[in-house]
């Protein structure tokens, strides 16, 4: 219905960023026969798929009930194919009736296409411009993953040497803990200063201003690999474009490069690029380990005992809602370990709760875990009784710092009261226990404040779920979550 929309927006937010092939289906009453308010549908003056316009790719209202198979199939083929996106399909609620209606009824899938193979000499162009480069960075997007060229990728790095930087939600395209993992553009190319950006599958975004094409301007050639005109845009002044499949191109690429290009020749570059993924991880992870205090983990140490726990079983799929304990903090690990690290591309509250339900259902014989803070916990926390009810076993970790900790940050960069006084109002979640929460729903906990215990507890906390088929909640108690030197001010009461 209408409010089912508008309440779902803030999650066709994050599957519009992502390009993910969603199909969303409402039912709408009819709002201008007779009663022109009809309760839970949107007000008569817009058509039932004006609401999520901004966030869809293609909308269509169904009329006839006999139409709805081939609205489906169409759906499906549209949302699927490039570029990918989400689909609306608005459907009038009279077609919900026992009236019965005769149709056709499509079978088989919809034929998914697939963008194509790139030229030749347009690979050799970018393998020219990686060989010849001084400093070549590669900058890469989930566009990677999505066509399955994760492998592919890595290899052509790892033989060129080549530091690797990432879309700031792309943690799977490279493996955050590759060694030549560079974390996000902007700090990266502040430090390293390429003379070449070789761009793939990324779909470059940023803050609405003027940095936002900062690292790429400082380049002296930008050129770009996607299977969508996304993966060409925002990039501006690039010389050299390729609009194919990605893992098509790179399998190309690796077989034109492996006769011609000697990994050994790039020994010093690729010393560099491990070196340079070295310092920025350290400086990133800096922040996560503040000096030792009583009852609480710091974030550095969560993060290093949940990867660990998870490589011992042969790696697994962690996924993110929360910044208390970025994955881009992560510790290198060869080859990129055996963990897939996920975050929602559009940052809508209540994805990381849910997501890792998905995730294991999809992945049934991976360990998944979900790292959601306790602020995005409250959003969303009805997905305790969905894993519950159907026994999915999901882990999740909760890095429990105490507050709404990004609004907390926003507010002490503003220079307001706040940051002056060093009284932070409305952002600290005080008396609020996530445990008993999830205990309402069905699912029971354990709550640790001992850095010491934390690996036994993340691998004991493992083995229990995939034991016993159930899901599992492990509450983490890291230090308050404010601005340095700031405190809880005064909860104000009615």
């Amino acid at each position: 219905l209408g409010a089912g929309l508008a309440q779902c927006l803030g999650q066709l937010i994050n599957v519009w960023s992502g390009g993910l092939p969603v199909v969303v289906i409402t039912f709408h009453g009819d709002t201008g026969s007779f009663a022109d308010r009809v309760i839970l549908d949107l007000g008569h003056n817009v058509g039932p798929t004006w609401l999520s316009t901004p966030f869809t790719k293609a909308n269509w209202t169904v009329i006839e009930p006999e139409g709805i198979p081939a609205a489906v199939d169409r759906a499906i083929r549209v949302a699927s194919t490039p570029p990918i996106g989400p689909v609306h399909l608005a459907i009038y609620d009279r077609l919900l009736t026992y009236k019965q209606s005769n149709s056709t009824l499509i079978e088989d899938a919809p034929a998914r296409a697939r963008p194509g193979y790139p030229a030749d000499a347009d690979l050799e162009e970018i393998a020219l411009a990686l060989h010849s480069a001084e400093r070549p960075l590669v900058y890469v997007g989930d566009g990677v993953w999505k066509s399955g060229g994760e492998a592919q990728l890595r290899a052509v790095v790892e033989r060129f040497g080549v530091p690797v930087v990432s879309m700031g939600n792309d943690l799977r395209s490279i493996p955050v803990a590759h060694p030549q993992h560079c974390g996000r553009l902007q700090p990266a190319a502040s430090a390293y200063k390429p003379d070449v950006i070789v761009c793939i599958g990324a779909r470059h975004n940023g803050s609405g201003n003027a940095a936002d094409y900062e690292a790429l301007l400082g380049a002296k050639r930008v050129l770009a690999i996607g299977h969508d005109v996304d993966n060409l845009t925002n990039f501006p002044g690039v010389s050299h474009t390729v609009l194919a499949d990605e893992k098509r191109a790179l399998e190309r690429l690796e077989a034109l490069v492996a006769s011609e290009y000697e990994p050994a020749r790039y020994a010093k570059r690729r010393a560099t690029a491990v070196e340079l993924g070295r310092k920025m991880r350290e400086t990133r992870r800096t922040r996560l380990m503040p000096k030792p205090a009583p009852a609480v983990v710091r974030p550095a140490v969560l993060l290093d005992a949940l990867q660990s726990s998870l490589e011992d079983l042969g790696g697994g799929i962690v996924i993110t809602e929360q910044f208390a304990a970025p994955l881009d903090c992560v510790s290198e690990r060869e080859g990129g370990g055996a963990t897939d690290f996920l975050r929602p591309a559009g940052n809508s509250e209540g994805y990381g709760m849910g997501a890792p339900i998905g995730a294991k259902l999809a992945a049934p014989d991976r360990p998944v875990v979900g790292l959601v803070g306790d602020g995005s916990v409250y959003y969303h926390d009805s997905a305790f009784w969905t894993a519950a009810h159907h026994k999915v076993p999901v882990l999740w970790v909760i890095p429990n710092n105490g507050t709404y900790g990004i609004v907390a940050r926003s507010f002490g960069e503003t220079g307001g009261h706040m940051s002056k006084s060093g009284k932070y109002a409305g952002v600290v979640l005080s008396g609020i226990d996530p445990l008993k929460v999830a205990e309402g729903f069905g699912v029971e906990g354990a709550r640790v404040t001992d850095e010491a215990k934390v690996a036994s507890e993340i691998a004991r906390c493992l083995r229990l779920v995939e034991r016993e088929s159930r899901p599992y909640v492990l509450d983490v108690r890291l230090p308050l979550g404010l601005p340095d030197g700031g405190v809880a001010a005064a909860q104000f009461q009615m």
